[in-house]
């Protein structure tokens, strides 16, 4: 087989004018055959790009069109320095397929996306229901209840089939909660009504299972009816919100708000072995530290809790002013302890090896000094002694009026162990 196949005398296959004609397609285009308009669309002069026309009018590309933006004709909305004209909309709606507003303006009936609902008749789909329901089958029984609500339509209420299943006393429940939604999204009826003011939830029981769940559950029986007349699912509600001032309508790019500063989100590197953020390990300039050493003496061989130096101080923080570099029995900043007794700075008093000096005693009977309680001449002051018994402050188990508290430990048994030796319930 050859490419030069059927070829005629007066030229290839690739050329299918007669030979005499080439010269004057030549002449009429260029070498693509574009028809020879090769000159600049503003002023149709050849030699020049409309990019570089010097008849290029201000401000514009030489467009006959009107600006998107500002409906003026010379240029179009990306070189548009004026503010924005609102323009009367005779598109048609994305939400609800008419025309004559917009969808952030829309409050008719949305379209529903039908795809994997069955279309069946009211009766086929209302037996196909209560079938459902009768094997507790909740996905199925989702499905068939949009496809009679396809069937029905302007006839379909949720509160009506919510009313059949308790007739016939069967066990999935249609209940309308009270949910907080973004503000991007809506609650649409499963026909298309907007604007709902709960949201339906399928369930096999009429009270929440869980404590979480209960939050928005209806009060009673006759307060779940009343909220399915206005009741569906949470879908998007077909309108951008802006990231700046988190009004619908408008994207950030759009938004005539002062822009908000964004924060960094780069993800930061950080070294794993001085924790430091800006460089990784293999660019660490500070000295690599052996992980397995001794955290004390920085020695290896064996740990801090084999360490027969003496403890570190470096690093560690006193409990007492919070600050590194001490221990807390080591801080500068705290008074030197005194003993009681002998007025000592080496030792405390539960440690002194003198005699106990009287005149240093404090009495707890009459809170003086000079002696001990025992050998206080004031009367006993009762409401500083506390009862073992009761625990309460003003007498001695001695004296108290209360039943003497048997020991915890002698107990039958700990929950209810005295009741039968049944379980602790």
């Amino acid at each position: 087989m050859s490419w030069d196949t059927g070829a005629t005398a007066g030229g290839d296959s690739w050329n299918s004018a007669p030979a005499g004609d080439a010269g004057a397609e030549a002449g009429a285009g260029d070498s693509w055959g574009g028809g020879g308009d090769d000159g600049c669309r503003i002023c149709k002069k050849t030699g020049h790009f409309a990019r570089d026309c010097p008849d290029k009018p201000e401000g514009g590309g030489g467009l006959t069109g009107e600006c998107f933006n500002c409906s003026q004709v010379g240029h179009n909305k990306a070189d548009c320095v004026n503010e924005r004209v609102e323009r009367t909309f005779d598109g048609t709606c994305k939400l609800c397929d008419q025309q004559g507003h917009r969808a952030v303006d829309c409050k008719s009936r949305r379209i529903v996306d039908w795809s994997g609902i069955p279309e069946m008749d009211a009766e086929a789909a209302w037996i196909a229901l209560i079938d459902a329901a009768k094997e507790k089958d909740l996905d199925t029984f989702r499905v068939c209840l949009k496809a009679y609500a396809r069937a029905t339509m302007d006839e379909f209420n949720l509160a009506a089939v919510e009313q059949a299943l308790r007739e016939d006393d069967l066990a999935i429940f249609l209940i309308a909660k009270q949910q907080e939604i973004a503000p991007n999204m809506t609650i649409i009826d499963l026909i298309g009504n907007p604007e709902c003011k709960f949201v339906l939830s399928v369930q096999l029981s009429a009270m929440p299972r869980r404590a979480k769940m209960a939050q928005g559950w209806p009060e009673s029986p006759a307060q779940n009816l009343e909220r399915l007349t206005s009741c569906g699912y949470v879908q998007d509600c077909g309108v951008p919100i802006c990231g700046n001032c988190g009004e619908l309508g408008h994207v950030r790019k759009h938004c005539k708000q002062e822009q908000a500063e964004r924060e960094n989100t780069v993800p930061e590197v950080q070294c794993v072995y001085c924790q430091e953020v800006g460089h990784r390990a293999r660019d660490c300039p500070k000295e690599r530290v052996n992980p397995y050493a001794c955290k004390n003496c920085k020695q290896e061989g064996h740990n801090s809790k084999e360490c027969p130096e003496p403890r570190s101080a470096e690093g560690a923080e006193c409990r007492k002013c919070n600050e590194t570099g001490h221990f807390s029995k080591d801080c500068p900043k705290v008074a030197a302890r005194a003993c009681r007794n002998c007025d000592s700075t080496e030792h405390i008093a539960k440690e002194c090896d003198q005699p106990k000096n009287p005149d240093k005693a404090l009495c707890r009977n009459c809170e003086k000094t000079g002696h001990f309680s025992r050998d206080c001449p004031e009367p006993k002051d009762w409401s500083k002694v506390k009862c073992n018994n009761c625990n309460e402050m003003g007498h001695t188990i001695k004296r108290c009026k209360q039943p003497v508290a048997e020991d915890a430990g002698d107990d039958a048994g700990g929950w209810g162990a005295d009741a039968g030796g049944g379980g602790g319930w």
